[in-house]
């Protein structure tokens, strides 16, 4: 693997994550409409040029994971293991912080407290981790769709990512008056993303950084666009164009992917971006308490408090992972 390969790979996961942070300190915004109003339309910018994050996140994995092969008993040991137990302290952490922010105890019978937490368990603690019930899913696949890439021609794999841009509209709940009545749930789904970012990083043709920018511009002002319009049509915020499995942000994930690609040729990572890039996972899991603690203290214009509070969030939650991982053991379940 070439270099600059790793160095783009970077700063794309460094985006992905502080794009992700933006889009939980705007969505408060997005949940009073306003066709008018600076707030929400403010809010509806941010969300349809930073919405390709989660699949941008996805993409990285494959990239970086599909061209190694490994026996599955190796594979599972050395990946898994790296989700798991991360996965089982935040979920942790995030239910007791649900309890301690959001119940009271006097008035909530204890076996509601345990079907509370039951459900929660089962489907997330928070509203950001369902990411890792499917990186889970997903990982459990991956030696599968590792054997497949491989055994794929170039014209089989661009026939699989063709197939699966076409599921995107074909199994899109909101879409299925419109659609024919096919079962592509084989292409379906967030395992498309794994082959889009093996094929973009070692396959794909390259693109002239004008056309990504282009392409960039583009999609995200017609998702800002169409937002707009299907929100003003039922007069509430209308979130289909923001889905993660919607077209528009597949191809948005696949133009930030193929920039950076272009963009970056210097073999050394600034320290900064190096420090975010070593802690963007244990960000990723922590950020929401941060987040709902700074929120109500900045006190700036919508214009600036959504920038500003997510940057301060990405920095305290990098230091909050940093102090954990001193911790004994603390580099194994701090993501």
């Amino acid at each position: 693997m070439e270099a600059n390969r790793l160095q783009y790979i970077s700063y794309l996961r460094v985006l992905a994550t502080f794009c992700v942070v933006v889009i939980h300190a705007s969505t408060g915004y997005l949940n009073i409409f306003s066709a008018n109003g600076f707030d929400w339309n403010y809010a509806n910018v941010l969300h349809s040029f930073t919405r390709f994050s989660v699949p941008l996140f996805v993409m990285i994995s494959g990239a970086l994971l599909l061209p190694r092969q490994e026996p599955f008993s190796v594979f599972y040991k050395k990946r898994m293991t790296r989700i798991v137990w991360p996965f089982l302290f935040w979920s942790l952490i995030y239910l007791v912080y649900y309890f301690y922010r959001y119940t009271n105890f006097e008035v909530l019978p204890l076996t509601r407290v345990g079907e509370i937490a039951a459900d929660k368990l089962l489907h997330g603690t928070s509203v950001h981790l369902w990411y890792l019930y499917m990186i889970l899913g997903l990982y459990l696949a991956l030696p599968f769709v590792q054997r497949m890439v491989f055994t794929l021609s170039e014209s089989e794999l661009r026939w699989f990512l063709v197939l699966w841009f076409v599921a995107l509209f074909v199994m899109n709940k909101r879409l299925v008056s419109y659609m024919p009545s096919l079962d592509l749930s084989f292409f379906f789904g967030y395992i498309g993303y794994l082959v889009l970012g093996y094929w973009l990083a070692y396959r794909a043709p390259a693109v002239k950084v004008s056309v990504c920018v282009l392409a960039i511009l583009v999609l995200g002002g017609l998702t800002c666009w169409g937002t707009w319009l299907l929100s003003v049509q039922v007069q509430k915020y209308d979130s289909l164009l923001y889905g993660y499995l919607f077209p528009n942000n597949a191809l948005l994930a696949a133009s930030f992917f193929l920039l950076f690609k272009q963009l970056v040729k210097k073999p050394e990572l600034p320290e900064w971006l190096s420090f975010l890039d070593s802690y963007s996972f244990g960000i990723y899991l922590c950020h929401i308490i941060i987040l709902n603690y700074i929120h109500p203290l900045v006190n700036l214009p919508t214009l600036w408090k959504i920038p500003a509070v997510s940057l301060v969030t990405v920095l305290l939650s990098a230091l909050l992972i940093l102090l954990i991982r001193k911790v004994p053991g603390g580099k194994y379940i701090s993501g």
